[in-house]
């Protein structure tokens, strides 16, 4: 089943970011088929069958050189929404 996942990393840009986020997430993780910039300010969806773990895709985020992190020599704070079933479900938090 694939799920549709969607996580926002404050301070990710998703104009200068993206590929690299993408790259990063579609390396390191073999259930994720795809990841999609959003117009939401540092949003990415993400789409993967199988088990997800968005806590260790947050923290490969955390992990990438964002422009932020290296003005500011601070971690980003995380949030997380994720849905199951499909594309359908619960979207009340978009």
């Amino acid at each position: 089943m694939q799920k549709l996942c969607r996580i926002t990393v404050p301070g990710l840009s998703v104009k200068r970011d993206f590929t690299a986020a993408r790259r990063r997430l579609l390396a390191e993780f073999p259930d994720i088929q795809e990841v999609i910039a959003t117009t939401a300010p540092g949003t990415l969806m993400v789409l993967s069958s199988g088990s997800e773990d968005v806590d260790a895709w947050l923290a490969t985020l955390d992990s990438l050189p964002t422009r932020e992190v290296r003005q500011t020599g601070r971690r980003l704070r995380l949030r997380r929404g994720c849905r199951g079933g499909g594309l359908t479900g619960d979207d009340s938090a978009a």
